[in-house]
């Protein structure tokens, strides 16, 4: 027998509960949900940014990672040794530098091996570079890296995570056109049903949530809540049910004919008897995509000191001043009837201080039917890590 070490003992609980709590942090300060984007992605970037940052910068990171400048120091590697040990999750971590900044080898020494490459400084040939990184480490699920190459780029800080899993019980594949409510009118929409044999539905007041196994470790939640509850709210109570096993009651304590949000307990007829909990689930096929830029979301990130090119000390990564002038996500999710799979790609690109003029201020503007919009992410079942999430605002039309 082997002694790999599992991701919950390389990372720990403290460090898995920091992010999952930076996903349900960032995804309640949007003033929408965003389709499908990575906390997880995020993290680690946080915490090599901050290794090599001092003062309030570093403070602001730390704050946001949920971390301190100790636990900041190990968690690149941490993370990456930890997905090794769970076949359906693929995480890649890496750094490049141009010309212009010499690195602080204390800082690039903590770094993973093999995670620290060069930048040619011609936007042409790097822009390919990396294109095909992000391609090879998400298997093709995103071609290109978020940046825009057309602006100075001196180092870029880049993860890129995917997930896939089959399902334990497969759906059915079908379509239907939704009479009333929010999707009515779209026409015939893609849509699965199933009967799960397991008692995975728990209910609570404002939201029910469903729990979908996979294999591989892998279990995407599905989370319908309140019609008049917005879909931040919706969302961090999905996390809640997420990360605490007490949340909710099981959909077994309803009664025939007692109903939950989305939920209604029916009796009906069969040769043989019930042997455990069954839940008919009926919910829509769905493929999203979403290009964020996370200077958005600065101030939930800590980002915000960190993208000042006035304020931003970044001593102990770089000898020459830089500051992160570009900080994006590109994120897909595909749920089917056979499983799920989902990547995201994150980047932070740093500048020289007074490389180029500061751009200007932005201005930030039993039987369950998902039947509407919903909530839904991904999450390591050993560990409780929450990989991915989103929102589904529509389904995909047949």
């Amino acid at each position: 027998m082997g002694t790999e070490t599992t991701l919950q003992d390389a990372l720990g609980r403290r460090e898995i509960n920091a992010a999952n709590e930076l996903t349900r942090r960032w995804f309640a300060s949007r003033s929408s949900v965003p389709a499908v984007a990575s906390g997880l992605g995020v993290w680690p970037l946080l915490a090599a940014l901050a290794t090599g940052a001092v003062g309030e910068t570093r403070d602001e990171l730390l704050t946001a990672a949920g971390i301190d400048d100790n636990q900041a120091a190990k968690i690149p590697a941490a993370l990456l040794q930890a997905v090794r040990a769970a076949p359906a999750i693929k995480l890649a971590l890496a750094v490049w530098a141009g010309a212009r900044v010499t690195l602080d080898p204390e800082w690039a020494a903590v770094l993973p091996v093999d995670a620290v490459g060069s930048l040619t400084g011609d936007p042409a040939a790097d822009k390919a570079d990396l294109d095909a990184w992000a391609s090879r480490n998400t298997d093709g699920l995103i071609d290109r890296m978020p940046l825009d190459f057309s602006q100075p780029i001196d180092l870029v800080l880049a993860s890129a995570l995917s997930v896939r899993t089959t399902w334990n019980t497969p759906f059915l594949d079908s379509s239907r056109a939704f009479q009333q409510g929010p999707w009515a009118g779209l026409g015939r929409c893609r849509t699965l049903t199933t009967t799960l044999n397991d008692d995975l539905l728990r209910l609570g007041d404002d939201a029910s949530v469903l729990t979908v196994p996979g294999d591989g470790g892998i279990d995407v939640l599905l989370g319908l809540g309140r019609e008049d509850l917005a879909p931040q709210g919706t969302m961090s109570t999905l996390i809640e049910a997420a990360t605490d096993p007490a949340w909710g009651r099981s959909s077994t304590e309803l009664a025939v004919g007692e109903r939950a949000v989305g939920v209604e307990v029916t009796e009906t007829r069969a040769s043989r008897p019930q042997t455990g909990p069954e839940i008919d689930v009926q919910t829509v096929r769905f493929k999203l995509d979403s290009d964020l830029d996370l200077s958005d979301d600065a101030e939930a990130l800590g980002l915000r000191i960190a993208s000042d090119e006035d304020r931003a000390r970044f001593d102990r990564l770089a000898a020459e001043p830089v500051y992160v002038s570009q900080a994006k996500q590109s994120a897909t999710a595909i749920f089917s009837a056979t499983g799920f799979e989902a990547a995201a790609v994150t980047a932070m690109a740093m500048t020289r201080a007074a490389a180029f003029a500061k751009p200007q201020h932005r201005h930030l503007r039993a039987s369950i039917s998902f039947d509407r919009p919903f909530a839904y992410l991904a999450r390591h079942r050993p560990s409780g890590l929450i990989l991915i999430a989103g929102w589904v605002d529509r389904p995909e039309l047949a």
